[in-house]
């Protein structure tokens, strides 16, 4: 029961902690900033946006100062570069396996969850803070490789399941929120004039939360969309930079988690215009999530683990009175025909 509560209380922390992050406004703030003697904290003010010359310039709202603009390609790469390539690979080798067999995995899917949470967080940090020169596409990209092998090495260890698992649940209810709000042009709820743009994350958000939550009362059904959903964005997204390079998927990304002041000429000025075949992409993607996620219930039979009866996992604790008392019926019957069998062999 110990166990129980503070496995539970630790999956309603983590997930508290992702709907926090991902409820957030994605912003950067000048280190001289926060080490500044006397802040007065003012409501954020858009960057203006100045196109008279026929180039598009941005200025600072309070200062009036040309803001240096820098080309907003966030590791993506450029046509068929290697950082693109690199995404690809890295995209379909990890989205396949996960959708179509994500439950058989185990110590392989929880490391997967714990490695795309970290690589997302800090791809994010990133492309939000560096200047208008840059990083470089395959720097930046290895980076991130590096980062999703380092928290997949925590999610591979028995200290780092828990959080695997709840990352990966939380990951299952973002990439599909993810898919929703880059359906439509400039987000299904356009904020570039309107200011609405952080109730797409709220909603991205609200998924996450839901995605996680699942795993407190059924945890193999909130494994198994989890490892679907995430599964069929990855391979959806590898798909489709091959078609479509960074005018896709990719563009939708930048578009959604990018706001660099440094990147706004080409984030805003540029929008966000999804091919047909980017669109298709992601609703076959979203009808296959919970399809897939069947298939893999129903031929991956196995609990989602490898413990003996006497280790503390998840699943032991999510079992019922009335499979511990088969159990224990089962147990009754073999020592009762146990008895049988000694007792008839010495008798005359």
């Amino acid at each position: 029961m110990a166990a129980s509560v503070r496995l539970k209380t630790l999956l309603f922390t983590l997930i508290y902690l992702f709907s926090t992050i991902l409820a957030s406004p994605i912003t950067s703030t000048p280190i001289s900033a926060t080490l500044a003697p006397h802040v007065t904290l003012e409501p954020r003010r858009a960057p203006i946006l100045n196109n008279v010359t026929g180039e598009l310039k941005v200025f600072d709202p309070n200062t009036g100062a040309l803001i240096p603009q820098g080309p907003a390609t966030d590791g993506g790469g450029v046509g068929s570069s290697p950082a693109a390539l690199v995404w690809i690979a890295f995209s379909i080798v990890v989205g396949a396996p996960l959708a179509l067999a994500g439950l058989r995995g185990w110590r392989l899917t929880t490391a997967t969850g714990t490695g795309l949470a970290l690589a997302v967080c800090i791809w994010a940090g990133f492309i939000n803070s560096v200047s208008d020169t840059g990083i470089a596409d395959l720097t930046l990209t290895l980076i991130v490789l590096a980062c999703f092998l380092l928290g997949g090495v925590i999610g591979a260890f028995n200290f780092g399941r828990v959080a695997g698992i709840t990352c990966l649940g939380i990951s299952g209810g973002v990439s599909a929120g993810i898919r929703i709000m880059l359906l439509r042009e400039d987000l299904l709820i356009p904020g570039r004039e309107s200011g609405m743009f952080i109730a797409n994350w709220i909603l991205i958000a609200a998924l996450g939360v839901g995605g996680g939550a699942v795993l407190i009362w059924w945890q193999r059904t909130g494994i198994v969309v989890g490892c679907a959903s995430a599964g069929t964005f990855l391979t959806a997204l590898g798909i489709d930079l091959i078609i479509n390079q960074q005018s896709g998927m990719s563009r939708g990304l930048r578009f959604l988690f990018d706001r660099n002041t440094s990147h706004i000429a080409d984030i805003l000025g540029g929008g966000y215009k999804p091919p047909v075949s980017t669109i298709v992409l992601m609703v076959v993607s979203l009808v296959l999530t919970p399809l897939l996620a069947y298939g893999q219930h129903r031929v991956f039979k196995e609990p989602f683990n490898r413990f003996s009866d006497d280790a503390v996992d998840l699943d032991s604790l999510n079992l019922g009175h009335e499979h511990q008392e088969k159990r224990a019926t089962r147990l009754s019957v073999a020592w009762a025909n146990t008895k049988t069998k000694v007792s008839s062999r010495f008798s005359l």
